[in-house]
């Protein structure tokens, strides 16, 4: 998958800093920022698959995955300048290369980094 917004290499090297520095602050604001993205793009894979195994989606259904995909995409935009804040104090480049307020750039950055942490897993057995 081709990387459009999101900076691995610049996500990586933010890792490596702040654990260097044990700033256990920053580590969780990495952890907590990349889990909104990640929350978005569960929710928006669940959502999407629960509406199509149902029956017959009604506008009840359909009116709470909005809900929750809107809610989730909002804290994702939040979070996304957050990371790329705590990566300027550490003098590194974005980690989103993207525009903020393209809510499809944020989207397509949190699926990428989802992409990115899957296929990077430590596979232990």
């Amino acid at each position: 998958m081709a990387m459009a917004f999101f900076n691995p290499e610049a996500y990586e090297l933010l890792l490596e800093r702040v654990r260097a520095t044990q700033m256990k602050d920053d580590l969780e604001i990495v952890r907590d920022t990349s889990n909104d993205c990640l929350k978005y793009a569960w929710t928006v894979c669940e959502g999407e698959n629960r509406l199509n195994t149902a029956d017959r989606p009604d506008q009840i259904m359909i009116g709470d995955y909005d809900s929750k995909r809107h809610n989730t995409h909002e804290n994702a935009i939040s979070s996304v300048a957050v990371m790329n804040r705590l990566a300027g104090q550490y003098s590194i480049t974005a980690v989103f290369t993207g525009d903020l307020k393209d809510r499809h750039q944020v989207a397509d950055f949190c699926l990428e980094l989802f992409a990115w942490l899957f296929q990077n897993r430590r596979k232990v057995l």
